[in-house]
């Protein structure tokens, strides 16, 4: 009796081995030799040494896998979470630096930036994360619904084209008939013109030709008095059709207008930052492209200037965020106010902005970087009554031999990180490839 219960319990164990393995077959796909080789011993229910090595390979293969996954330091719960709770940070950061934004959603935009400044490096709170979850999904929401409304245009726009095309069809088959009727009406005339000749010619009875005459010329009246009314119809039909088109197209240009500052709108708006108006990373990315494309072709001057807002964070959180948003809005209007028409400027991101100078060496910049730092230092910018200093720092980078807008774009990067790093409120030139 022990032996069979002992059978039966092998036999149960067994079969809960193959349906484990089955299960983390499914989970762990690097396994799956091994959990197969295990399964097959399993079954093969006269093998128990069979079954221990499938075991014991399992059992190897598990813990080089646990000993590959293991970080090189031990880290504790605190930062492991601190770990995790950055790279939610990092990423929600990427994602409103990215996203483009609807004017409508830029205030829950801005909420979520200033509760990351708030955080600092801490944690950011779960509904945070569900605030972009929400932010990212009204923001498609709003593009798809764009989408649709230029596609449900097009469409009426493609129908109105097809009724256009139709209507002119017409008027061109009219046009047709009516030519060849009139060049019917024009055989029959002169055939009747030509017999009359001929009877007149033929014929010394003048009541036999008077009643011929007579007839052709009632003829010829009643033709031409059926062509008058069949051309008057016709002259009719197309006034109207040719009125009908007339408003079809004054319908068509009206709305292709319509469609057009609605595409200039959507256009800018994906183009502008919200807060500042300014050009945004986006608009910079475009037109740079366009700027190193021409600097390429005319063989000129082309420069770059990098800024960022000095002790940005500290004004936010002395002043706080309402402070740092006029603080950008202003910085952005001193650097338009500065800077001529063929320049560019945009925000690209935070409290940094990019330049392109066209036409400007590397001399011309950095005197233009010193003009917008020394501008920026001496405004007057206050906050409930209160003085709010505000500088800037500047990296300076010039375009020159083969060079890359991404290689320009990390030196004048570098040169912005050394005036911070040298004391900021100053204006350093980059390094040259050659230097």
């Amino acid at each position: 009796m022990n032996a069979e219960k002992k059978t039966a319990s092998e036999t149960l164990l067994r079969d809960v081995i193959t349906q484990l393995c089955a299960i983390a077959g499914t989970c762990h796909p690097d396994l799956a030799g091994a959990l197969a080789a295990l399964d097959e011993a399993a079954r093969d229910g006269q093998s128990d040494t069979r079954l221990r090595q499938a075991s014991t390979t399992l059992s190897e293969l598990t813990a080089r896998g646990r000993q590959r996954a293991r970080p090189e330091g031990p880290l504790t719960p605190v930062a492991r979470a601190g770990a995790a709770d950055g790279d939610t940070t990092t990423l929600i950061q990427g994602v409103l630096r990215n996203l483009a934004i609807p004017t409508s959603l830029e205030s829950l935009a801005r909420d979520i930036r200033q509760a990351l400044d708030r955080n600092g490096g801490s944690a950011p709170k779960r509904d945070l994360v569900n605030q972009t979850l929400h932010l990212m999904a009204e923001a498609k929401a709003h593009g798809e619904q764009r989408h649709r409304e230029l596609q449900d245009f097009l469409k009426a726009t493609v129908g109105r084209l097809i009724q256009l095309e139709n209507a002119v069809t017409n008027v061109q088959t009219a046009a047709r008939s009516d030519g060849e009727e009139l060049a019917r009406s024009r055989k029959v005339r002169q055939a009747q013109f030509i017999q009359l000749r001929s009877i007149t010619a033929e014929t010394d009875d003048l009541e036999q030709l008077k009643e011929f005459i007579g007839e052709r010329i009632d003829q010829l009246q009643g033709h031409l008095q059926q062509q008058d009314e069949a051309g008057d119809e016709k002259q009719r039909r197309l006034e109207q059709t040719l009125i009908e088109l007339g408003t079809q197209v004054s319908q068509l240009s009206a709305e292709t207008v319509t469609l057009r500052s609605r595409l200039d709108v959507t256009t800018e708006e994906a183009l502008r930052d919200p807060l500042t108006g300014a050009y945004n990373r986006l608009a910079y990315e475009r037109r740079a492209a366009l700027e190193v494309a021409r600097w390429r072709s005319d063989n000129g001057k082309l420069s770059m200037v990098m800024c960022d807002i000095d002790h940005f964070k500290r004004i936010n959180d002395t002043f706080g965020h309402a402070a740092g948003d006029k603080v950008l809005k202003e910085v952005v209007r001193l650097l338009q106010e500065q800077l001529r028409s063929s320049d560019f400027v945009a925000r690209y991101g935070g409290e940094e902005f990019v330049i392109l100078l066209n036409g400007a060496a590397e001399d011309s910049a950095l005197q233009i970087a010193e003009k917008l730092r020394r501008t920026v230092k001496a405004a007057p910018f206050r906050s409930r009554g209160e003085r709010v200093p505000v500088t800037i720092s500047c990296g300076v980078g010039t375009f020159g031999g083969e060079d890359t807008l991404e290689a320009v774009f990390d030196r004048t990067d570098a040169a912005l990180y050394a005036a911070k790093t040298q004391g900021r409120d100053r204006c350093v030139p980059s390094v040259s490839k050659a230097a």
